[in-house]
């Protein structure tokens, strides 16, 4: 009986233990990595949602501007920038109210109030010197001042990780797809499963990200102008406060499942009400037709045309749901990005590498991007009659 089965090649034991240690130096170069990613998990994966948010808008420039370069800094200029200087804004018009809420309280009364033994309000430099060294030498200050060090110091840090996302996103929208063809060359076949596998992701995430960022600003442009006309026909002195504000929570409580603009309604519903029952209880229809019409008219009109059209119909809604409403509960604020990611990467998983572990035998599907649902509903195919070659020579195997 031959043993040469059962004998291995002594050429290929002679390479494996040559490149023993480079596979020991990649799994360590591996270790590093995930490590790295790990750390930064949260940034990274903003970075990517902002990648995706920008790649279709700089495909569209690349050709006009005829640089992937410039398409990109426009883009993300255009787009994540924006979205930076519009919260930085924001956090500016807080504070300019809470300065105006201020400005009518009476500032010498609290003084007396205070554990802090001052006089009066310093009115020379002496006296403002001799002020700022009693507030040093107190304990409660020094605490105050260490958590406001530390405060700084977290914001700067959050801002250095928010310019490493972005960083992060220039340098996936200007490579990305030489990236894509040295894998495909280099690590997986072009035809093969990976292959196959990371194009549906790409695709998922394509439409998850780019496409709720995309209902979210239409919904904060739409609801800007609904209360802004039910201002302007309003009866009365009733009026919805801070337009444009409510319109971008509106906005941002879209991505809170199944009751998240509704608690932005009912909360407008609930000011128009108690300026209704505060100058004339029979204006107190009007907080009602505005609730009915957010709730039953526009908000219908979101599910039905705005969100599948922008959002697409690669997943079912209820995924998405789930993922938009486990992510942010597992993994904290960073979780309404990863969340989408993980239902993209396993959902894919199940619609083009499951089925092939499960039936080895059969054929590999083609590539396709529609969903459970759409999978569900096609009709199944009945077997073909076999050919005259499979009558004459049976079944394989």
């Amino acid at each position: 009986m031959s043993t040469d089965q059962s004998t291995p090649d002594p050429t290929r034991v002679l390479l494996a233990r040559q490149h023993l240690p480079w596979w020991i130096l990649g799994f360590v170069f591996l270790g590093i990595v995930a490590y790295v990613g790990y750390e930064y998990l949260p940034w990274i994966v903003f970075g990517l949602f902002a990648y995706y948010v920008a790649r279709p808008v700089t495909r569209r420039l690349e050709p006009r501007v005829g640089s992937t370069t410039l398409a990109a800094v426009a883009t993300l200029l255009g787009i994540v920038v924006p979205f930076v200087v519009f919260f930085a804004a924001f956090l500016l018009v807080a504070l300019g109210q809470f300065a105006n809420a201020l400005s009518g309280v009476p500032v010498q009364a609290i003084v007396d109030q205070l554990p802090l033994q001052i006089p009066a309000l310093p009115t020379t430099p002496e006296d403002a010197y001799q002020t700022v060294v009693v507030l040093v030498q107190e304990p409660s200050v020094q605490a105050a001042v260490g958590a406001l060090t530390g405060t700084l110091g977290a914001i700067g840090a959050t801002l250095f990780n928010l310019f490493l996302s972005i960083l992060l996103a220039f340098f996936l929208l200007v490579s990305d797809r030489r990236l894509a063809a040295w894998f495909e060359a280099e690590i997986f076949d072009e035809e093969g499963l990976a292959t196959d596998y990371f194009r549906g992701v790409d695709a998922g995430l394509k439409s998850v990200y780019f496409g709720y960022t995309m209902t979210i600003f239409a919904i904060m442009i739409l609801t800007a102008v609904i209360y802004t006309v039910f201002n302007a026909f309003a009866p009365g002195t009733l009026t919805i406060p801070s337009v444009v504000l409510l319109a971008v929570i509106t906005g941002l409580f879209t991505l809170v499942p199944l009751v998240g603009r509704s608690i932005v309604y009912f909360f407008i519903a609930a000011l128009l009400a108690i300026q209704a029952v505060s100058t004339d209880s029979t204006l107190l229809w009007y907080p009602v037709v505005f609730l009915l019409l957010m709730t039953v008219a526009f908000d219908n009109v979101v599910r039905t045309y705005i969100r599948p059209y922008l959002s697409g119909r690669m997943f079912a809604t209820a995924l998405v749901m789930f993922a938009f409403l486990l992510g942010p509960a597992l993994f904290s604020w960073y979780g309404i990005f990863l969340g989408p990611l993980l239902l993209v990467a396993i959902v894919v998983f199940m619609q083009r590498i499951l089925p092939i572990l499960a039936h080895p035998e059969r054929e590999r599907p083609p590539v396709s991007s529609s969903t459970l649902d759409e999978y569900a509903e096609q009709p199944r195919r009945e077997p073909s009659p076999p050919s005259d070659q499979e009558r004459e020579g049976g079944s394989p195997g």
